[in-house]
C-alpha cells in the first residue's frame, strides 16, 4: 500500500470510529507531515507521519504460510510512525478528545483493505501505541510548532495477507 493511501486509510478509519462512537464533536481529522504541523497547526486532530521504515526481516524464519504457486509474491511491509495531536480552544476539551481517540484505535486496531477488484492479496493496517525515549518524544514535540500540541506516538504495521484472509 502506498504510503499516501496508508495515511488516507488511517485518517477515515480514525474519523468513522469516531463518528461511529459519537465522539468527533465536530472536528477535523487530517493526515500531515512534521513540517505541515508545524507551518500550519490549525485546530483538530491530525495524524503526523515522521518516520516511514521498511518492515524488518525476521531472520531466515520462513513466513507461517501455506507455500505454492499460487501464493503472491513476497513483499516488504513497511512501518509508518505517526504523531496522534489534538490542538483546542481548550485543554479540557483537547485532553477529553485525545482520550476518545485513544479508546477509538485501542478498540479498532486493524483497518483492512480489500484492495481493487482481481487483486491476489489484500493489505492490513496495525495502529500499535508506541513508546518514544523522552529526548526524541521532546524533539518532535518542539518540532510539531508552537503552541506544543498535546500527542502520542502510533506505530502502522503494513501487512500483507494471505489470499482468503481479506
Amino acid at each position: 500500500m502506498p504510503i499516501a493511501a496508508a495515511s488516507a486509510a488511517l485518517t477515515r478509519h480514525l474519523r468513522a470510529s469516531l463518528e461511529r462512537d459519537g465522539e468527533l464533536h465536530g472536528m477535523e481529522v487530517e493526515a500531515m507531515t512534521l513540517s505541515q504541523a508545524r507551518t500550519n497547526p490549525g485546530h483538530g486532530i491530525a495524524l503526523i507521519l515522521w518516520r516511514v521504515q521498511p518492515e524488518e526481516s525476521a531472520g531466515n524464519t520462513p513466513p507461517l504460510r501455506t507455500a505454492s504457486r499460487a501464493d503472491p509474491p513476497e513483499g516488504v511491509g513497511m512501518r509508518l510512525r505517526y504523531l496522534l495531536t489534538v490542538r483546542g480552544h481548550d485543554s479540557a476539551a483537547e485532553q477529553a478528545m485525545l482520550g476518545h481517540c485513544m479508546q477509538a484505535l485501542e478498540r479498532n486496531p486493524v483497518i483492512q483493505s480489500a484492495g481493487e477488484p482481481g487483486d491476489v492479496e489484500a493489505e492490513a493496517l496495525v495502529v500499535t501505541l508506541e513508546h518514544l525515549p523522552d529526548e526524541t518524544y521532546l524533539q518532535l514535540l518542539e518540532a510539531c510548532g508552537d503552541p506544543p500540541p498535546l500527542l502520542l506516538p502510533y506505530m502502522v504495521h503494513s501487512m500483507r495477507l494471505r489470499p482468503g484472509m481479506g
